[in-house]
């Protein structure tokens, strides 16, 4: 059965973002010598700058809506004077098609994201200046185009095996799986977290305009069903984009 158009987006998008988080752990540790301790201090940094990511998102702004150009106002600050936030997929070819084209700059936005918070990671860490950074940059995205280029030649299960293995051999973990990489994850696992995340939002949204009524002589609809559905949209666009989270098989 066909996937509907924005689920296969969410799954470009979480793809995207946790092959980006390979690539530049197989970097660190190939290029660079980082080892197992330090990758996994810089994977609990990861995430908890994620969560600091999505709180952001999830305070609505002054129009009760998303607050994701603040969010990204502070990725970018985060890398400014450091590294470029720059980070865009490899073409294997030129998109063919509007809906070729949506992929593509959704999941340009995701390794973008995904960049933005390891290079930050790597930042707090191991405390790396403008130079590794820019080295570490560019050597996670000579990974992704070879990732790709595996894709071509061998097919993308043979690649993303080769993928998990380069990772696995770099956290000194042999059962490293990778979470969901191909948005298989389990349906109803997915709406009880959209759910979650739109019950939070939601919430937020509430709080915050009953916090103006009093200011109003006009009523309030808080909940109006499509600007609900709106800001959930939005909101489910970003979370959906932060990626590289594994876990081992128990």
């Amino acid at each position: 059965m066909k996937k509907p158009f924005e689920t296969e987006m969410d799954d470009t998008r979480q793809a995207v973002g946790q092959i980006v988080g390979l690539c530049t752990t197989i970097a660190l540790h190939q290029e660079f010598g980082v080892g197992k301790t330090r990758l996994e201090r810089i994977k609990a940094r990861i995430d908890e700058l994620e969560n600091q990511n999505t709180e952001v998102i999830m305070t609505p702004d002054a129009n009760g809506r998303p607050s994701k150009d603040k969010a990204e106002a502070i990725r970018e600050s985060w890398l400014a004077g450091c590294v470029s936030s720059d980070y865009r997929i490899p073409m294997v070819r030129m998109p063919r098609g509007r809906k070729e084209q949506q992929y593509r700059m959704a999941g340009d936005r995701a390794a973008k994201i995904a960049w933005q918070i390891y290079a930050k990671a790597v930042i707090d860490v191991l405390h790396y200046g403008p130079d590794r950074l820019e080295r570490l940059r560019k050597e996670s995205h000579a990974n992704y185009e070879q990732l790709n280029k595996w894709g071509h030649e061998d097919g993308l299960d043979v690649a993303m095996e080769k993928l998990r293995r380069c990772a696995a051999d770099a956290m000194q973990s042999p059962d490293l799986e990778v979470a969901d990489i191909d948005g298989s994850k389990d349906a109803v696992e997915v709406d009880k977290e959209f759910r979650k995340q739109q019950l939070n939002f939601i919430k937020r949204v509430r709080a915050q305009t009953l916090g103006r009524i009093g200011a109003t002589s006009q009523p309030v609809n808080v909940l109006a069903e499509q600007g609900v559905q709106d800001k959930v949209q939005e909101i489910m666009q970003q979370v959906s984009q932060q990626s590289f989270e594994r876990r081992r098989r128990r």
